[in-house]
């Protein structure tokens, strides 16, 4: 069950109590330890994703879709929902995505019901790190 935010899981800027790093010929990626926070986090990150794709007039093919896009997607989208419950922290940190996912699942009665539209600033306005960056 590979995690759908792996982006912000390899960044550092945010952590997830169900993450495990596992270490493959491309890199590092991440599995989740739990099925039920696994199903929901994808539900959450198809809604994001369905909205940004939209937003920015790209198919949803994985092929077409550019990586820093997917990155903007997660970490953008992740940081819309802390928004979006009062929570925002401005160095952009999520402390731990399963809860903030079943937070705002709640928060807005299901996963389905989150408003992913109103998040679409949130994932486009995100701005990538640069390598540079990243190195020091």
């Amino acid at each position: 069950m590979k995690c759908p935010f792996a982006a912000p899981l390899i960044r550092t800027t945010a952590s997830c109590r169900h993450a495990h790093e596992v270490v493959r010929r491309g890199g590092s990626e991440f599995d989740c330890l739990s099925e039920a926070e696994h199903a929901r986090c994808e539900q959450v990150f198809a809604g994001l994703k369905a909205c940004a794709l939209a937003a920015s007039d790209v198919e949803d093919d994985p092929m077409l879709i550019p990586h820093s896009l997917l990155v903007k997607i997660q970490s953008g989208g992740l940081i819309g929902l802390q928004r979006l419950l009062g929570e925002s922290d401005a160095d952009g940190r999520v402390a731990d995505i399963a809860d903030l996912v079943t937070r705002a699942a709640a928060n807005f009665g299901g996963a389905d019901r989150i408003p992913y539209a109103t998040l679409g600033e949130d994932m486009t306005s995100f701005k990538l790190q640069r390598r540079a960056e990243r190195r020091r």
